[in-house]
């Protein structure tokens, strides 16, 4: 690249390879659909959604999620610590005091509750419809017979 042999790959505006800092922890996150649903962590150990207990990964630009530290292992998140936003242009300064709920999380953890319970409830409701053994199927029947 240096030498105009090869195309410069993307960048974000800070210059970092936007293969690698295009997307957020959050969207790589093995716990991201507990944010969705609303289901938040109290205390570590839980598999549930860690912002509220001070993870960052919900804007934190990084893929080390889905890409992990070595050999694909690996995303604080996925392996139940918290992001501290070391990838961040003002880290540690921006992302301090490590482990309180980050200011912006109060705000959008409180709007998902309103759909994220419903939505919750709407996936139990379809879970339960297809956890079912259909009629056709039971012992003794064809598909002809229900």
């Amino acid at each position: 690249m240096a030498t105009g042999h090869a195309p410069i790959i993307p960048l974000d505006e800070q210059l970092r390879p936007t293969w690698l800092f295009g997307n957020t922890v959050h969207e790589g996150c093995d716990r991201g659909g507990y944010y969705e649903q609303a289901q938040f962590a109290e205390q570590y150990g839980s598999p549930l959604c860690i912002v509220k207990l001070g993870c960052w990964g919900p804007v934190v630009q990084c893929n080390v999620g889905k890409r992990g530290w070595m050999s694909g292992i690996g995303g604080c998140p996925n392996v139940g610590g918290i992001c501290i936003g070391c990838t961040m242009p003002g880290f540690p300064d921006k992302f301090m005091p490590f482990m309180d709920q980050p200011p912006g999380s109060l705000l959008s953890s409180a709007a998902v509750q309103t759909y994220g319970r419903a939505i919750h409830a709407l996936r139990k409701f379809t879970q339960a419809s297809l956890n079912k053994v259909p009629s056709w199927r039971q012992q003794g029947t064809s598909p002809g017979q229900h």
